[in-house]
């Protein structure tokens, strides 16, 4: 079974450098030519901060071993420089394909250089750099974050139609400096200021983890009068707000509206629950839209740059209806 698979993706990668396939041999792949040995993939992943990043990293070393790609892996632990030293621990072991999901968005040229100089080509997962040189690396695969925000401003803001007043918003921020909490906030902020009826009252970081959402929340309830909403910029962070309001004495969902972003398994139970209001979908599993992007790779066919992971919106309902199938 997954030699029949591996064999698929390796077709899919040939295909895409054969004009659809077809019998021009002037503009086909030369047979003669396609590389022999395994494919040897060097990821650096963030850290395992969330459910939702051990999630995304059991997808990836799933995908690996599924389609018979050998997978040097390390955990940059939240740790820029540690990060940086994996990838170079990559390019000195001549691997075929680097990729990494990025601590923080800037710091990255140099070693891309490396990369780029010693003919390895980089793949972006889940967040992206900011970079003046997009060639320094292939492609990017993840979710569009700003998209998210926007629409957890638009939900919430719906679901305030037809009331007076303005709706005070606060924010439970993720890591500063990483492309989510950076397009988030402006996906939300963007949206929210449309009519104005969402007014972004203060916000604090809560490194996507429960603990840390529970204690950005009390900051914020010390700091802010009066909260009607909250946007959390992850699951583990409203589910630590969830716990702050209850020692508060405020009924989660009810007293003050959460919405959040991933629509992990423990942010739909949240949700049927009526602890939560919203969630935007934001999913992990996209360790097999890398693995095809890697076997494309190897075999010298075309990659697209920007690569979409899937999304959705959940309410109560729907989030009762997704929880028997859901696997992160």
């Amino acid at each position: 079974m997954r030699r029949r698979l591996f064999i698929s993706l390796g077709a899919a990668g040939m295909c895409s450098v054969l004009a659809g396939c077809g019998t021009d041999e002037q503009e086909g792949f030369n047979l003669r030519d396609v590389p022999s040995g395994p494919i040897v993939l060097g990821f650096s992943q963030v850290g395992s901060e969330s459910g939702w990043r051990e999630a995304n990293t059991a997808s990836i070393k799933k995908a690996a071993e599924r389609n018979r790609i050998t997978l040097k892996f390390d955990n940059a632990e939240g740790d820029q420089k540690k990060q940086i030293a994996a990838i170079q621990s990559y390019i000195a072991a001549k691997v075929n394909v680097i990729a990494f999901s990025p601590v923080v968005e800037t710091g990255w040229d140099d070693v891309l250089r490396q990369a780029r100089d010693a003919g390895i080509p980089v793949v972006l997962t889940d967040r992206l750099i900011e970079t003046l040189d997009e060639s320094l690396y292939v492609s990017s695969i993840g979710a569009e974050f700003a998209s998210e925000g926007n629409l957890a401003a638009l939900y919430l803001e719906n679901d305030y139609e037809g009331t007076s007043g303005h709706v005070n918003v606060v924010e439970l921020l993720g890591t500063r400096g990483s492309s989510p909490t950076k397009l988030r906030t402006e996906g939300f902020r963007e949206t929210a200021s449309r009519h104005g009826k969402l007014r972004v009252m203060d916000s604090e970081t809560g490194n996507w983890t429960v603990a840390g959402g529970e204690a950005a929340m009390k900051k914020l309830l010390r700091r802010v009068k009066t909260i009607d909403a909250v946007f959390a910029q992850n699951d583990d962070m409203g589910l630590g707000a969830i716990k702050a309001l209850q020692a508060a004495g405020k009924k989660p969902g009810t007293d003050v509206r959460i919405v959040t972003v991933d629509a992990t398994r423990a942010g739909l139970t949240a949700l049927a629950a009526g602890k939560l209001n919203y969630v935007v979908e934001c999913s992990p599993e996209i360790g097999e839209q890398l693995m095809a992007v890697v076997v494309d790779l190897f075999f010298g066919g075309q990659v697209q740059k920007r690569v979409e992971s899937e999304k959705a919106v959940f309410d109560s309902d729907s989030a009762a209806d997704a929880l028997p199938d859901r696997t992160y």
